[in-house]
This record gives C-alpha cells, sequence and structure tokens, in this order.
C-alpha cells in the first residue's frame, strides 16, 4: 500500500470519527430503525477501528458498507420507524445525502465493481418506490460515478509519482540507484546490519581509463564500458547487496555480512582489471565519514597501481 493511499484511509477514519457526536442525538430523537442503524454504525466503528492496520481497506469497506444498507433500509421503511420528530421531506434528504456519501467512499476505496454492486443493492432496495426515489437513485449514481472517477484519478497521480520518484532515485544509464538512493539505502542497510548482528561495507570503485576510451573512441564506447563494469559488479555481489552509480566513473556498493572483501575485489578485477577500489567497515558511520574514508583508500589504491605497487589490503 502506498503513502498516498495510506493517507487516504487515514482521512476516512477521521472523518468517521468526527461523526461520533451526531450519534447523540440520533439515539436520543429517532424511533427504532435509526437507533439500530446507530448503534451498528458505533459498534462496527468499535470492532473495525482497532483492525485499521491490519486489514485496511477491508475494514473501511465494511464499515461503509453497513453504515450504506442501513439507510438505504430507512429509506424504504414508514416515518414513524426512522424519526418521529421531523417530517420526512425534512429528513430524507439528509438521509439521501449520507447514502450517496456511503456509496461514493464504497466506490473510492472499493473501485468500480464495489460501487456497481453498492448501485445494484440501492436499486434493488428502492424498487419497490420507484418513482418516488428516482431522485436518491440519481443521487446514488452521481455518487458511485464521482467516487470511482476519483479513485482512478488518484491511481494515476500515485503512479506518477511513483514513476517521477523511481527516475529521481535511479542513474539513467545503467539503471543502477544513484547517490540519492545510496544515500536512503546506507541508513537501511545500517538498520539491517545492526538487526543481524553483522558487519557492513561500503566499497567505492573508480574506472581507471574511463577518459582515455572517452577521448580515444568517443563517449558512446565510453557508455558501453560503465554499462559493462555495471554488470560485471551485480554479478560479483551477493543478491542482497546494493550497487550505485554516483558518479561518472564512480560507483558504490554496499555489503552486508562481508567476509572476504579480497575475494570480491579479484572477482571484479578478474573481467574489469582497470579499476581502484576503496573498501571500509561502516556499521556505526555516518555516511559522509564512510564516504570519505573509502574515498581515501580509493585514491591511495589508485596511486600505488599507477607506481606500479600492489594495491593496499582492504579494510
Amino acid at each position: 500500500m502506498t503513502t498516498s493511499w495510506a493517507r487516504m484511509q487515514q482521512l476516512y477514519w477521521r472523518v468517521t470519527l468526527v461523526l461520533i457526536p451526531s450519534m447523540i442525538p440520533a439515539l436520543y430523537f429517532g424511533a427504532w430503525a435509526l437507533r439500530l442503524a446507530t448503534v451498528a454504525f458505533g459498534l462496527s466503528l468499535v470492532i473495525l477501528f482497532p483492525l485499521r492496520r491490519r486489514i485496511p481497506r477491508a475494514a473501511i469497506l465494511i464499515h461503509v458498507g453497513i453504515a450504506y444498507s442501513t439507510a438505504l433500509v430507512e429509506l424504504v421503511l414508514p416515518a414513524t420507524a426512522v424519526i418521529t420528530v421531523l417530517t420526512p421531506s425534512e429528513w430524507r434528504p439528509a438521509l439521501t445525502i449520507f447514502t450517496t456519501v456511503g456509496i461514493f467512499a464504497l466506490a473510492i476505496y472499493g473501485g468500480p465493481i464495489i460501487a456497481s454492486v453498492a448501485l445494484g443493492v440501492g436499486l434493488a432496495v428502492l424498487s419497490s418506490h420507484f418513482v418516488t426515489n428516482i431522485p436518491t437513485l440519481v443521487a446514488l449514481a452521481l455518487g458511485a460515478a464521482a467516487g470511482a472517477a476519483i479513485r482512478v484519478a488518484i491511481a494515476e497521480l500515485i503512479r506518477s509519482h511513483d514513476q517521477w520518484s523511481r527516475h529521481a532515485l535511479t542513474d539513467p544509464l545503467t539503471g543502477l540507484g544513484n547517490r540519492r538512493a545510496m544515500e536512503q539505502g546506507y541508513l537501511a542497510f545500517q538498520v539491517t546490519a545492526a538487526k543481524r548482528g553483522v558487519s557492513m561495507f561500503l566499497s567505492l570503485w573508480d574506472l581507471d581509463n574511463l577518459k582515455q576510451i572517452n577521448d580515444t573512441h568517443g563517449h558512446a564506447q565510453g557508455d558501453d564500458t560503465l554499462l559493462a563494469f555495471a554488470d560485471v559488479l551485480r554479478g560479483a555481489l551477493k543478491e542482497e547487496d546494493l550497487v550505485y552509480r554516483i558518479g561518472g566513473d564512480e560507483f558504490c556498493c554496499l555489503h552486508l555480512g562481508l567476509q572476504d572483501g579480497a575475494s570480491v575485489i579479484d572477482r571484479v578485477r578478474s573481467v574489469s582489471p582497470a579499476v581502484s577500489v576503496g573498501l571500509v567497515e561502516c556499521n556505526n558511520l555516518p555516511l559522509s565519514d564512510a564516504l570519505q574514508q573509502v574515498d581515501k583508500l580509493m585514491y591511495e589504491d589508485k596511486r600505488r597501481r599507477r607506481g606500479g605497487l600492489e594495491p593496499l589490503p582492504p579494510a
């Protein structure tokens, strides 16, 4: 469930809680049908409200369904069964609005199929006085259509938002996460490492010859080199480890429970030898400190490799 739908569900329960004070005059002035409907509304609220996180969609649909069904029944009962202190011309419009809001909510939270079923139920219940109830049926149809349309609009907004969020967190060339994605993944990895009681490492990889490839063979060849190296990193790491491209020729990896950093480096260099690397354990380090340390190790490795010396052992 997306954050947007979670907020919509929270909105429903907040609005429902606001209606609680209106139950008092309904119980006091209402006849048996209105009192029974009010008790059903309140009792279902007491039962379903604690379940709103465990079964969020079902809890709302059951609660709205109870309110909608009882309101429909009240519309076809004799006036004396609903409320005696008001005439039907005074309470029926309010009850029609309440029922319309109910089918509107069913359409938003349940979708077009649920709304169609609810509209069919409304037509069946109100068919005994069809001509009299035509305005109510029209209101229900409009409520169902409006709710379904809003649901579609919300779903499209969520889809667009998710798509833009993915773009904002993805490197367009390699499809890897970018630096912003790494900032989020880093914190999540630290939490996971702490829960499991394992080590967490950050590695930084820099392609030594990318500029030369771009200058000599063109940027298309350079892009192919970056894509190939991204695949090398994916293949060299464990499935739960994460790979990011954070700069032009720089890649970062997050490793969980890494036991042998040297073997990872050997696997990568066996396919892509022209790469410098730094590796640091970072369980309790802020990302900025971890990047500073691993960047220093990576450049030390690069200087040693250019000087023909053996690279530094991994941290």
